[in-house]
């Protein structure tokens, strides 16, 4: 694929685009202004150009946030490329789907002129967009879309009160167990401490799927609970007791890596330059930040704002310890607690282990350019379908469909 690439690029055959982001991004500092941000300007040029062109290039592939699906500046480079003789197709992925614990949910836009490589993928059909779970146990039905309804109000509680958020979700899963209790006509004795989950007490319950209001995911800190303990099938026995509701475990839906197999080897002068100290966890915000650990398989989209713009929307924080994370006690975790390096985001990426940021590069500049970049293990594939033809059934299959609304209106999941 390298050589190929290589061969395209070197005969001015292939075009690589990534407009700035800005204009279309959901993120907190974005005004998304589309074609009225000058940083537009160039894009808006090529656009002009393009029809032009005495000897255009036989493949375009364009890169960019979820929010330029539906611009104006979508609108008139697409309109630009068909004046131009081009085919394009648009498609939405998040490199979760890819294998890697973290989202990132990108815009892309291929086209050919001469070759017939992307008729291989069909057109998107309309369809419930497909949302990526974590293992767990699904659980669906009259009684679970009671305790979804708990459920979300504990998270709105929580947001709203981040200090006391571990509090709010142990109230609700000690109620998801009182209720799951009477559901099963189970006997008054049965208590929190011998009603047990799997045979842990490392589970959380999440409002998921998003789609539907009738159901909820439970969650278990070491997904292997899910393929190597027995006590798992009691309890998915004693769950299918409930009336009308159905227990499946999902523990197929996410072949992601965990985030330890991203990490590197770091020197302590390294490693106290990426630490938060205890006055930035002491401060208000420090709770609803985004902690993941070695073992998790999810983790936030990392933005060039990440290690300036303290909220979980620029990127998640690295939990050292086993057990978790106790966010009302933050300042307790100093040194157990630091950003992801560089490198570390550029292995989420796909970059190969040999790609190296230059030494005398600032820290914050470096955030900047990994934040800024593509995901090289989702591109790769992609241009393997562009060039080549291949790949297109499982393009197919880890596509999203993108929100009906235009992107002044749609919400970015990675933001949330």
């Amino acid at each position: 694929m390298p050589k190929t690439l290589a061969r395209a690029a070197a005969g001015g055959t292939l075009w690589l685009m990534s407009p700035p982001c800005q204009p279309f991004s959901t993120t907190r500092e974005a005004k998304q202004r589309d074609l009225q941000d000058k940083r537009c300007a160039a894009l808006e040029h090529l656009t002009k150009m393009l029809p032009k062109l005495e000897r255009p290039p036989r493949w375009i592939a364009l890169e960019n946030v979820k929010g330029f699906h539906g611009s104006d500046a979508c609108g008139k480079w697409r309109a630009a490329l068909r004046s131009a003789g081009f085919r394009d197709r648009e498609i939405i992925l998040d490199l979760i789907s890819f294998g890697t614990p973290n989202h990132r949910t990108r815009y892309y836009l291929l086209a050919e002129r001469e070759t017939k490589n992307l008729q291989s993928l069909p057109p998107p059909c309309v369809r419930p967009n497909k949302e990526h779970l974590p293992p767990g146990v699904l659980i669906s039905g009259p009684w679970a879309a009671n305790r979804r309804h708990s459920l979300d109000e504990a998270h709105a509680s929580a947001r709203a009160r981040p200090h006391q958020k571990e509090n709010i979700f142990r109230t609700e899963r000690r109620n998801f167990l009182q209720h799951l209790q009477v559901a099963c006509r189970l006997p008054q004795s049965c208590t929190e401490d011998n009603l047990t989950l799997a045979g842990t007490s490392k589970w959380k319950l999440l409002p998921l799927p998003r789609a539907r209001s009738d159901a909820l995911l439970l969650c278990f800190e070491e997904p292997q609970v899910l393929d190597t303990n027995g006590d798992l099938q009691q309890l998915l026995q004693l769950g299918q007791t409930v009336e009308g509701t159905t227990w499946t475990v999902q523990s197929n839906m996410s072949p992601c890596r965990p985030v330890g197999d991203f990490l590197e080897q770091l020197q302590e002068e390294e490693i106290a330059e990426l630490s938060l100290s205890a006055e930035m966890l002491s401060r208000p915000y420090a709770p609803g930040l985004s902690y993941v650990g070695r073992k998790d398989v999810r983790s936030f989209c990392f933005t060039g704002h990440y290690g300036k713009v303290m909220h979980k929307s620029s990127g998640s924080l690295l939990y050292l310890a086993d057990e978790p994370v106790d966010r009302s006690a933050l300042p307790k975790s100093v040194g157990l607690v630091r950003f992801f390096s560089p490198k570390e985001i550029l292995n989420f990426l796909g970059f190969p282990e040999s790609y190296k940021l230059p030494r005398d590069m600032e820290l914050k500049h470096r955030y900047k350019v990994v934040g800024n970049s593509i995901a090289v293990s989702v591109a790769s594939e992609l241009l393997r379908l562009l060039l080549r033809g291949e790949g297109a059934e499982r393009i197919k299959a880890l596509e999203e469909m993108p929100h009906r609304s235009s992107h002044h209106g749609a919400t970015d999941p990675n933001a949330g």
